[in-house]
């Protein structure tokens, strides 16, 4: 194992800040106070209590807090509502009471007719207030996720090779969109309506207690029962969400890798592959939800048995109380109908605490995302190398493939200026060493250097600044052919974008182009040529003016009128440049300075062109017999 161990220290183990403020990413059990506690292990592997929930309250409410000033009116807003609710009920269930009371002449329709006018202005306010709540929120909401799905973006792009490694395309798409999406649901919907009962249900209890301590007593014993088995429940059903938004991640992968490869997919005739290995995942989702459902029954069922089975109990009583003369008719309505009240609310809960926990869920995989360690790349200005590179005795195994060496006492030198040939077969070492010039990966052993300096010296922006690669398949990006340049150095003057156009021998097939530089490549570039996308990546180098370029079989996969077109711009590009080279035609390489032999990640042979040629038995003479012959 040439660098697991190494490789997860710097990468994978956490700060010893984040270390003290989360025991433990692994979820034991279910707990026993639902999604606000979850059991968890501390670093010594003990079980002990976790605040589950709470942190996820605090992962929200760190991302409203920049928007504080829409956010608190909101709130105030929904307690408003919910107060004026409970004086609406209260005001109605009081006259009903008098009413059924027996209360008539003058003065009783008098006080109907005020109660009356009272309600309506307590709707008009209510439904006033409603409109400026819904906004509020959904303001602070949208603004709050927008942010999300900026840090979150950002942090990925951030991410070590070896973390994005670990995930597929689709899956980090998807938490991007499903599970942000679940989030925004809940903070706009689900959050301000459990705010909303749960201070109707405050109210109403407050109330209660002023009307009879006795009858209000007796119908809050039937609820810690039930709120137990509630939370219980919700435990379940925060697990099944969870599997449920892994398993629709799965399925986004495959749509996702059919679509960015739909060139293969079509070309190979397998349109009912893909289909059906989306069928396979989009099944495995819908067992899993399925699986989820009869929970979810269950739980929205027994709420309903439950308060039911409590407000017969409550509603014997208090007949009992009222035969007893214990209780007022007038005061028994009003009791009754601000229990309703209550009741309406606790009817909410089940299927806003489902939502609750389809959001947790989410939550739960979006800041295990976050939590990822990412690069640290430092200012990516000042720093113009030279151009020199060495690679000492370089050791490396991909963190995934800890057994398998990759590359073994790897070395290479390069003088400013020189150019350097990696030849070799596939699986030899070549793009894994330029992983690590890069600085994509740690090295297992050995060091890297730049004019003489350890790579780790300088900023890992300011570094990359320095390099530039044209590689054998280019990707570009879905915007007009300026961008694509531009990308080189963002900023670049059209006069200058146009300059290394010119050298890449581009500028004239983009001027004979209908909308010229404005162009749209299409998704990946799918509308240009091939030779024509090599052209715009070497002017996209060009414009980067590196101290070292990197060239990935650039000209291999060209007819030989685009070839000559790009090696005469890769001729330009490379002139008083360190350039690396890797190349499986031997003809590319002929005028190197340097030509290096790779077999199972290690250096066995090293000459110019015709050395290597004359000396008897060498790899690169047999490679170059294959190709001449």
């Amino acid at each position: 194992m040439f660098c697991s161990q190494r490789y997860r220290k710097v990468i994978h183990n956490p700060s010893p800040q984040r270390q003290k403020s989360s025991p433990s990413i692994c979820q034991i059990s279910a707990p026993p106070l639902g999604c606000w506690f979850k059991m968890a292990e501390d670093s010594k592997g003990k079980k002990i209590w976790d605040r589950g929930a709470w942190r996820d309250a605090a992962f929200f409410l760190r991302y409203l807090k920049p928007h504080a000033r829409v956010f608190i009116p909101a709130m105030v807003a929904l307690a408003l509502t919910s107060c004026l609710t409970i004086a609406f009920v209260q005001l109605l269930s009081r006259i009903v009471g008098e009413g059924l009371a027996g209360a008539k002449g003058p003065e009783w329709q008098q006080q109907l007719t005020e109660t009356s006018l009272w309600l309506i202005a307590i709707i008009a306010a209510q439904s006033t207030v409603a409109f400026f709540r819904i906004m509020l929120f959904a303001k602070a909401a949208e603004r709050a996720l927008c942010t999300l799905r900026r840090e979150a973006f950002s942090h990925i792009i951030r991410l070590p090779m070896a973390t994005l490694g670990r995930h597929r395309v689709g899956e980090l798409g998807s938490r991007l969109a499903n599970d942000v999406d679940a989030m925004r649901e809940t903070l706009v919907m689900t959050i301000p309506q459990l705010i909303r009962h749960s201070v109707i249900l405050l109210g109403c209890l407050i109330f209660l207690l002023s009307i009879s301590v006795k009858l209000a007593l007796v119908m809050m014993g039937t609820i810690p029962v039930a709120l137990l088995l509630i939370a219980l429940f919700g435990s379940r059903i925060r697990s099944l969400v969870r599997r449920t938004q892994d398993q629709l991640a799965h399925s986004q992968v495959i749509v996702e890798e059919a679509l960015q490869s739909m060139v293969s997919v079509k070309a190979f005739a397998n349109e009912n592959l893909e289909s059906r290995r989306y069928d396979q995942h989009i099944n495995a989702f819908l067992t899993q939800a399925l699986r989820a459902a009869p929970m979810r029954a269950a739980f929205i069922s027994f709420i309903i048995f439950s308060f039911s089975l409590a407000l017969i109990a409550v509603a014997w009583y208090a007949l009992q109380m009222l035969q007893a003369g214990e209780i007022a008719t007038t005061a028994l309505t009003l009791f009754g109908g601000v229990s309703a009240l209550m009741a309406s609310s606790f009817a909410q809960f089940p299927e806003l605490m489902t939502q609750l926990q389809r959001t947790l869920g989410a939550t739960d995989r979006v800041r295990e995302l976050l939590a990822e360690a990412t690069e640290e790349l430092g200012n990516s200005e000042g720093i113009r190398l030279r151009g020199e590179l060495r690679m000492e005795a370089i050791g490396f195994s991909y963190p995934g493939r800890p057994e398998v060496k990759v590359l073994r006492e790897f070395n290479l030198e390069a003088a400013a200026g020189q150019r350097i040939a990696l030849v070799g077969p596939s699986g030899s070492g070549k793009s894994t060493a330029i992983a690590l010039a890069y600085r994509f990966y740690p090295p297992c052993s050995g060091r890297i250097l730049y004019d003489g300096e350890p790579a780790e010296t300088y900023d890992l922006a300011a570094l990359r600044r320095n390099l530039a690669l044209v590689p054998q398949e280019v990707l570009l990006f879905g915007g007009s052919i300026r961008d694509n340049i531009a990308y080189g150095r963002p900023g670049a003057t059209d006069a200058e974008i146009e300059t290394a156009a010119a050298q890449a021998n581009a500028h004239a097939f983009i001027e004979a182009l209908p909308e010229g530089y404005d162009t749209l490549v299409g998704e990946r570039g799918t509308q240009l040529s091939g030779g024509q996308r090599q052209r715009i990546a070497i002017a996209r180098a060009i414009l980067a003016d590196p101290a070292i370029l990197i060239l990935d079989e650039a000209t291999s996969s060209l007819d030989a009128e685009s070839e000559r077109l790009v090696q005469d711009a890769l001729d330009r590009l490379m002139a008083g440049r360190t350039s690396i080279i890797i190349a499986h035609r031997l003809s590319t390489v002929r005028r190197c300075d340097q030509i290096l032999v790779l077999s199972g990640g290690t250096v066995i042979e090293r000459g110019r062109h015709e050395e290597l040629l004359a000396r008897e038995g060498s790899l690169y003479g047999t490679l170059a017999r294959l190709q001449l012959e």
